[in-house]
């Protein structure tokens, strides 16, 4: 079998012409994640590799430069111990099959591989039901243990299951997510999270010890699923390692507490090559929604609700997008300024506790969702606090609350950030979401924040007081100030992404940006808001391109403008999402589907990317599905398109 395997590789390298060319830097590996290696494919399972394609991947890695390395060798070079050969890869098995120990270690000794096991323990005593193989037995796992080339690791005593995490009973990873008592009516705390997790390490390190004679120093996360409380929790267990799976990039030494795991799939050979050379590529072109959760809920009828949603998502699905930014909060009167939110959180009362619902409903048919949420501008039940915290503003009058459109809470006050951090942290943490999409409403014109503590602030900054007069007549120091605002709505969006990351790693940050921000880069002072600021710091940014709303005449050259002027940012156009209006707010009415169809070409044509619109409507089909879909569809084949569509 190996020597048809070289044969096989030889022959496709060479059909690939030049080839791939890996590139890892100083202290880098790769990580590769194994499941069952079975004779067959298993129908519906990916998971499941093939004999004859495993074998191929192993004569690629062994006559291609890489060196597949140990657990401890990885260790003892984050220790400086001593050096990883060039293209180390860590060879990782998870859940115990029993064709690992009957055709992948007799393999990998074949190559003197070293591999590493990662077993449930609670899947061992009982051998659950649904796996594509049976499980190894406690005596061949302590069998392959002793071979000196496979390192035995945890996966959980018996976390690998799905737990409840709303209120409408929606399931979960039981590592990942807070669980919610139907009981009791109550979700579980951070606390007795933490034990729970506690608790399922103490009895994963008794059984491994009774059974296998040694402690396990590393934790293999079931689903790939983890956050910073479990890491923490891990690390004061003694592990000294912890995998999850992303396929975005390599493990490294300076981060063995969230090392990436490429998941291998039963695909060709060709497919494999290209991966775990490329990790991380990913040119998806964004299709995407933005979705009020406000048109979704009926406040009396929960039956109502779920039903509104399975219409939105029917349509969602139909039109083949990608990406939905869900509004997590609520807004029913249109005001713009937040008194309520549609999930669980110590901050806001709760209109409704469906966010976590829609949102996971939503991402299960394989499309990501962002939580849409204010940056700011929330009201807060205290009156006193809420008023003692408004962004201010001056005029020839004296400062005052700001007379603005969003009744903001100042970015300068440690209050402020505290209170958001803490209601960004709770959304987190009882919901499932792929990204963070900020509302416009992180912004400050060129007459805020008049607020003491920002006064306070700039005068640190700048060795004075900042007057009108400046404001008006001092252009060199009005830029200083108006760059400075953008620096500190920077900073605090990035602080509500940590407490967000703190519960969900690997979440994206997306932020709402004015037309004119792209457009005139002379308007940072309108806004504190910068372009290309917004780039560095942001996975993407949403350009909010309204023709209607910003009075324009000609709306395709416009749209190619702003197009052709992202182009002039490295990264630009790649992290740029255009959106743009299908409902004119202004004259109160649907924009025409032939309106809005030629701008989101105009878009595309001029070299867009990325795709976005708002609002939604699927009650009146606004716009017409029909019209759009093509365009948003992330299917470019029209006539795939048409047989994919569900009946």
């Amino acid at each position: 079998m190996l020597k048809r395997a070289a044969v096989i590789i030889a022959i496709l390298i060479l059909s690939l012409n030049k080839g791939y060319a890996i590139e890892m830097k100083p202290g880098e590996f790769l990580a590769l994640c194994y499941h069952s290696v079975s004779e067959r494919p298993v129908p519906g399972d990916n998971y499941t590799v093939t004999r004859q394609l495993f074998t191929e991947q192993m004569e690629y890695l062994k006559t291609h430069g890489y060196t597949p390395v140990s657990m401890n060798d990885i260790l003892l070079a984050s220790e400086g111990k001593k050096s990883l050969p060039p293209k180390p890869v860590l060879l990782t098995f998870d859940d115990a099959y029993t064709s690992y120990y009957e055709f992948v270690v007799p393999l990998l000794k074949r190559f003197n591989f070293p591999s590493v096991l990662a077993v449930v323990s609670t899947f061992i005593e009982k051998n659950p039901e649904g796996l594509p193989e049976p499980l190894m037995r406690w005596e061949q796992i302590k069998e392959v243990s002793s071979g000196g080339l496979v390192e035995v690791v945890s996966h959980s005593y018996d976390l690998h299951k799905g737990i409840q995490y709303n209120q409408p009973g929606n399931v979960g990873a039981a590592a990942f997510v807070r669980a919610y008592d139907p009981v009791r009516q109550k979700y579980e705390t951070e606390e007795e999270y933490r034990k729970r997790l506690e608790a399922d390490f103490a009895l994963q390190e008794e059984i491994f010890v009774k059974k296998l004679g040694f402690k396990p120093n590393a934790i293999v996360w079931p689903y790939g699923r983890y956050n910073s409380i479990g890491i923490d929790a891990a690390r004061k267990n003694g592990y000294r390692m912890a995998f999850n799976f992303d396929d975005d990039g390599f493990g490294n030494l300076g981060n063995l507490m969230e090392v990436k795991r490429l998941v291998v799939e039963n695909k060709s050979i060709k497919d494999f090559i290209s991966k775990i050379n490329d990790p991380g590529h990913n040119d998806t072109k964004i299709r995407a929604v933005q979705v009020d959760l406000d048109l979704i809920f009926d406040p009396d009828a929960y039956e109502q609700t779920d039903k509104n949603l399975g219409r939105l998502i029917e349509r969602l699905v139909e039109m083949k997008i990608n990406t939905v930014f869900l509004q997590a909060f609520a807004d029913p009167e249109g005001t713009g300024n937040i008194k309520s939110v549609y999930f669980h959180n110590r901050v806001l009362p709760v209109r409704g506790d469906i966010f976590s619902h829609a949102a996971h409903q939503i991402f299960i048919r394989g499309i990501r969702v962002y939580a849409w949420m204010p940056a700011l501008s929330i009201v807060l039940p205290d009156e006193k606090l809420n008023n003692e915290l408004r962004v201010q503003e001056l005029s020839e009058d004296g400062v005052s609350p700001s007379s603005s459109w969003y009744k903001r809470l100042t970015p300068f006050s440690a209050k402020t950030k505290e209170i958001m951090r803490t209601l960004y942290e709770d959304l987190a943490a009882y919901s499932i979401v792929d990204g963070v999409l900020f509302q416009d409403d992180a912004y400050l014109n060129d007459m805020e924040d008049f607020h003491p503590l920002a006064m306070l602030d700039y005068e640190r900054r700048f060795g004075r007081k900042i007057s009108l007069q400046d404001v008006k007549d001092n252009t060199e120091l009005s830029q200083k100030w108006s760059r400075y605002k953008t620096g500190v709505l920077l900073d605090f969006t990035k602080g509500l992404m940590e407490g967000v990351r703190r519960h969900r790693p690997g979440t994206k940050s997306a932020r709402n940006l004015y037309a004119n921000t792209l457009a005139n880069p002379q308007s940072e002072a309108w806004f504190a808001q910068n372009y290309g600021l917004s780039l560095q710091a942001y996975d993407k940014v949403i350009i909010m391109a309204y023709p209607q709303m910003e009075d324009v005449d000609r709306h395709s050259g416009w749209l190619e403008r702003l197009v052709h002027n992202a182009l002039e940012f490295p990264e630009g156009l790649n992290k740029t999402i255009f959106k743009i209006q299908t409902y004119d707010w202004k004259n109160k009415e649907w924009i025409k589907d032939g309106i809005i169809l030629k701008e989101l070409r105009t878009i595309l044509a001029s070299g867009g990317m990325h795709i976005a619109y708002y609002p939604d409507n699927f009650y009146e089909n606004k716009p017409s599905l029909k019209s759009v879909r093509l365009e948003m569809s992330t299917q470019t084949n029209p006539f795939l398109i048409k047989e994919a569509v569900p009946r």
